[in-house]
């Protein structure tokens, strides 16, 4: 029994920490959505008895219990007990401390696949449960295409069809500078900044419901501010940033955390040449460790994750 998942990378199109709480997470406001581009992982059943296990072809890649797909499966077990052992292969192409939700989208899509392959033993509220407490982003990933996030990110809808339609058919460059910034050292720097680092609740919401409603633009709405702690300690990111908003059309902003900065296009699609005035601008800014990914936004992608079945190639 084995299936092949889409494990796809999201962008942060609207990004506000409006403050901490008491059970040690943040209360958070954004507009997520999915990209065309992300990784690929395979879920299979095994019947012989053992330790379930995770195997990925990069080395950095942590496969013990750390792994969030090991512990989607753990959690998993806790909700609907089931005796066959499962085998994870992973491929990643999303960068780890990237910020664009790697290892949550992993987690999330394991626990969809378990439940496909063990007959929806628990269907999508439990699974969106399960996803909650494997982490606060793993929710978005089980609601599928642009979402709206609230909360520490467990309160997830789907953003409206006007809103998503402005996103529809974008050409995204990822911009991968190789240095990860930890999340948790991100949400520790806003504790230690205090108040001032937050943002208003209520000017937030006003700017975010202008854009779901439709009536707001685009690049209008693009916001993060993790940036102002970020780029206090990472300011090769600041520094960067700014240059490439000066040589090409398109906003430029931080996802997540970081560190991946995303530029995306105008209405009227980048100009020829953007990517190879890319390519050099972060070859010259970090080396050889920097890469660029050109995707799409996928705004209406379903949660759907399951996809044909094809060998997966891990080098072994």
């Amino acid at each position: 029994m084995k299936l092949q998942l889409f494990s796809p990378a999201k962008i942060n199109v609207f990004l506000s920490v409006l403050g901490s709480r008491e059970d040690g997470f943040h209360n958070l406001l954004s507009a997520t959505c999915p990209l065309d581009f992300g990784d690929r992982l395979e879920l299979e059943l095994l019947e012989e008895k053992g330790q379930d296990e995770l195997a990925c072809e990069q080395d950095n890649v942590p496969t013990d219990h750390t792994n969030l797909c090991l512990r989607a499966v753990q959690l998993f077990r806790e909700a609907f007990p089931f005796a066959q052992r499962v085998r994870v292969r992973l491929c990643k192409g999303i960068p780890m401390g990237g910020g664009m939700g790697g290892g949550s989208g992993n987690g999330a899509a394991v626990l969809w696949g378990l439940d496909k392959l063990l007959g929806n033993p628990l269907g999508k509220g439990r699974l969106m449960d399960l996803a909650a407490t494997l982490g606060s982003d793993c929710p978005l990933f089980l609601e599928g295409g642009a979402t709206v996030i609230r909360g520490r990110g467990e309160i997830v809808c789907p953003l409206p069809e006007k809103a998503c339609s402005k996103l529809a058919g974008r050409e995204v460059f990822l911009l991968l500078p190789g240095i990860p910034v930890p999340t948790a050292w991100a949400y520790g720097r806003f504790r230690k900044i205090g108040k001032e680092a937050y943002d208003n609740q209520v000017a937030m919401e006003s700017r975010l419901e202008e854009f779901t409603a439709g009536d707001g633009q685009l690049e209008g709405i693009l916001y993060n501010n993790f940036e102002q702690v970020v780029f206090g300690k990472y300011i090769a990111l600041r520094v960067f940033k700014e240059k490439v908003a000066g040589m090409c059309r398109g906003a430029t902003l931080l996802s997540g955390s970081g560190s991946t900065l995303f530029v995306m296009s105008p209405d009227q699609g980048f100009d020829e040449g953007t990517e190879a005035v890319l390519t050099k601008a972060g070859r010259d800014a970090f080396g050889k460790d920097f890469g660029l990914v050109k995707a799409k936004a996928a705004p209406f992608k379903a949660a759907e994750l399951f996809s044909p079945a094809q060998a997966l190639d891990l080098g072994t």
